[in-house]
Protein backbone atom coordinates (compact mmCIF):
# COMPACT_ATOMS: atom_id res chain seq x y z
CA UNK A 1 0.00 0.00 0.00
CA UNK A 2 1.16 3.48 -0.86
CA UNK A 3 1.40 6.00 1.91
CA UNK A 4 -1.44 8.54 2.04
CA UNK A 5 -0.66 11.87 0.48
CA UNK A 6 -0.53 14.67 2.98
CA UNK A 7 -0.74 18.38 2.45
CA UNK A 8 2.58 20.22 2.55
CA UNK A 9 1.43 22.14 5.61
CA UNK A 10 1.06 18.87 7.53
CA UNK A 11 4.72 18.05 7.09
CA UNK A 12 6.28 21.52 6.98
CA UNK A 13 5.43 24.02 9.73
CA UNK A 14 7.09 26.83 7.75
CA UNK A 15 4.68 26.23 4.87
CA UNK A 16 1.80 26.58 7.33
CA UNK A 17 3.13 29.93 8.53
CA UNK A 18 3.61 31.16 4.97
CA UNK A 19 0.12 30.04 3.94
CA UNK A 20 -1.42 31.77 6.97
CA UNK A 21 0.55 34.94 6.25
CA UNK A 22 -0.65 34.93 2.63
CA UNK A 23 -4.27 34.52 3.71
CA UNK A 24 -3.92 37.40 6.20
CA UNK A 25 -2.29 39.56 3.53
CA UNK A 26 -5.06 38.77 1.05
CA UNK A 27 -7.70 39.68 3.63
CA UNK A 28 -5.91 42.94 4.43
CA UNK A 29 -5.51 43.88 0.77
CA UNK A 30 -9.12 42.93 0.12
CA UNK A 31 -10.29 45.29 2.88
CA UNK A 32 -8.05 48.07 1.57
CA UNK A 33 -9.49 47.69 -1.92
CA UNK A 34 -13.03 47.76 -0.53
CA UNK A 35 -12.24 50.92 1.43
CA UNK A 36 -10.69 52.59 -1.62
CA UNK A 37 -13.69 51.77 -3.81
CA UNK A 38 -16.06 53.07 -1.13
CA UNK A 39 -14.11 56.32 -0.85
CA UNK A 40 -14.17 56.84 -4.61
CA UNK A 41 -17.92 56.23 -4.73
CA UNK A 42 -18.58 58.64 -1.87
CA UNK A 43 -16.25 61.21 -3.42
CA UNK A 44 -18.00 60.96 -6.77
CA UNK A 45 -21.41 61.39 -5.18
CA UNK A 46 -20.15 64.31 -3.08
CA UNK A 47 -18.63 66.11 -6.07
CA UNK A 48 -21.92 66.11 -8.02
CA UNK A 49 -23.54 69.19 -6.40
CA UNK A 50 -20.29 71.15 -6.52
CA UNK A 51 -19.86 70.35 -10.21
CA UNK A 52 -23.45 71.39 -10.96
CA UNK A 53 -22.90 74.67 -9.12
CA UNK A 54 -19.69 75.25 -11.05
CA UNK A 55 -21.50 74.72 -14.35
CA UNK A 56 -24.25 77.16 -13.34
CA UNK A 57 -21.71 79.79 -12.31
CA UNK A 58 -19.76 79.34 -15.53
CA UNK A 59 -22.93 79.75 -17.62
CA UNK A 60 -23.88 82.88 -15.67
CA UNK A 61 -20.41 84.34 -16.09
CA UNK A 62 -20.48 83.73 -19.82
CA UNK A 63 -23.95 85.28 -20.12
CA UNK A 64 -22.80 88.37 -18.21
CA UNK A 65 -19.77 88.68 -20.48
CA UNK A 66 -21.99 88.62 -23.57
CA UNK A 67 -24.32 91.15 -21.93
CA UNK A 68 -21.47 93.54 -21.24
CA UNK A 69 -20.15 93.19 -24.79
CA UNK A 70 -23.61 93.99 -26.16
CA UNK A 71 -23.92 97.00 -23.85
CA UNK A 72 -20.56 98.37 -24.99
CA UNK A 73 -21.54 97.85 -28.61
CA UNK A 74 -24.87 99.62 -28.09
CA UNK A 75 -23.16 102.52 -26.31
CA UNK A 76 -20.68 102.86 -29.16
CA UNK A 77 -23.52 102.96 -31.71
CA UNK A 78 -25.38 105.63 -29.71
CA UNK A 79 -22.19 107.65 -29.35
CA UNK A 80 -21.60 107.55 -33.11
CA UNK A 81 -25.22 108.55 -33.75
CA UNK A 82 -24.84 111.46 -31.32
CA UNK A 83 -21.61 112.60 -32.96
CA UNK A 84 -23.20 112.43 -36.42
CA UNK A 85 -26.19 114.43 -35.17
CA UNK A 86 -23.94 117.03 -33.57
CA UNK A 87 -21.87 117.32 -36.74
CA UNK A 88 -24.98 117.74 -38.89
CA UNK A 89 -26.41 120.35 -36.48
CA UNK A 90 -23.18 122.36 -36.49
CA UNK A 91 -23.06 122.13 -40.29
CA UNK A 92 -26.61 123.50 -40.55
CA UNK A 93 -25.83 126.32 -38.09
CA UNK A 94 -22.71 127.32 -40.01
CA UNK A 95 -24.47 127.26 -43.39
CA UNK A 96 -27.18 129.77 -42.30
CA UNK A 97 -26.85 133.14 -43.91
CA UNK A 98 -25.86 135.99 -41.63
CA UNK A 99 -28.53 138.64 -41.08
Amino acid sequence: MAPAKTAPSDTNPDATKIADAMINLQDEVSHQISDAVSLVNVGTIGIGPAYATLQAMLAQSQAQGVLMANMVSGQRQLSMTGMATLTKSIEQMMSRPNR
